[in-house]
């Protein structure tokens, strides 16, 4: 049986080291590339780096200094890492077709909205869930741990205020909230609707399956925290690809309605895997997992404030 709440004098064992200077690499080469064939500006991507790859992955740093990481094991790190990169199969054809058919199917919003939040629940969080406990005797409350412990509410405080700091200083979601006169009594209602709703549809699902079990074995099979946060913000962004390359427009991120797939895959290195690193510096050192569920959230609300209100038909 092995513990992946590994002393914070192993985290950064070579593998995590050589992971680091080979993302470091391929980071710059997509970089260069797209800017090479497509004329891609490269300010917001170094931008980005900057301040959420480093900037807050040093803060959660920062605010987990003296917390204790929840008890978490992972039994059998290699049997469970293949059995989830053979899940990875499913899940990415899921990713890739799932969300299109369902919006040709269900149009119409909000049935449209929850019959997606179905299927992510259910190809991301209950399948792979209930696999792990069937196949290697997890319960839920092993896999899920969970506390609002004092000192994880004061990190969880400190990462949703620079977040939503960022985002409304930095992003477009509060000046899109000011540009669509949002009524006063809607935003009073709207916010912790979206939060909600952001920390099931967005937190949960990516957390459990990315945080939760794929960076967590990932660690204890290369016996590297630091090689677990590398390799699982790569597929982090990566598993972003098919809904940049298929529905940018949903999306809302800076591609054109059409991207050529590789520069989908390009944006999802240099843009969404940085947004990993933050993330999965919270989970290794907190193991957390209703601390990372809400921090995504917070990351989240403005940008899809608006988004989200439309798909539930709370504003029109």
């Amino acid at each position: 049986m092995i513990d992946t709440a590994l002393p914070k004098t192993q985290t950064l064992r070579r593998p995590g080291t050589l992971l680091l200077a080979a993302y470091v690499v391929l980071y710059g080469a997509t970089l260069f590339g797209m800017n090479r064939a497509w004329n891609f500006d490269v300010t917001e991507p170094l931008f980005i780096l900057a301040i959420l790859g480093i900037g807050f992955s040093l803060a959660a740093w920062l605010l987990t200094l003296g917390s204790r990481p929840l008890p978490y094991e992972v039994r059998n790190p290699g049997r469970e890492l293949g059995f989830l990169a053979i899940y990875l199969i499913p899940l990415t054809a899921y990713i890739t077709w799932a969300g299109t058919a369902i919006r040709k199917y269900v149009p119409a919003d909000p049935a449209q909205a929850f019959v997606i939040l179905g299927a992510k629940l259910l190809f991301f969080v209950v399948i792979p869930g209930w696999m792990m406990c069937a196949l290697f005797g997890y319960t839920v409350r092993d896999l899920v741990p969970t506390s609002l412990r004092r000192r994880d509410v004061i990190t969880l405080a400190g990462m949703a205020v620079l977040l939503i700091g960022f985002q409304a200083v930095l992003g477009r979601g509060l000046r899109d909230i000011l540009q669509a006169h949002v009524p006063a009594s809607m935003l009073f209602l709207g916010l912790p609707i979206a939060f909600v709703w952001l920390a099931v549809e967005a937190g949960v699902v990516e957390e459990f399956f990315f945080r939760v079990l794929l960076q967590s074995r990932l660690a204890a099979a290369t016996g590297s925290e630091l090689a677990g946060i590398v390799l699982m913000a790569v597929l982090f962004g990566l598993a972003h690809a098919p809904g940049l390359y298929l529905r940018t427009g949903i999306t809302q991120e800076g591609l054109p309605a059409h991207p050529p797939l590789l520069m989908a895959v390009g944006y999802s290195i240099i843009i969404t895997s940085v947004a990993g690193f933050f993330l999965g510096v919270l989970w290794t050192r907190t193991r957390n997992f209703i601390l990372i569920v809400l921090v995504h959230a917070a990351a989240d609300l403005l940008p899809d404030f608006l988004p989200t209100l439309h798909s539930l038909r709370l504003l029109r």
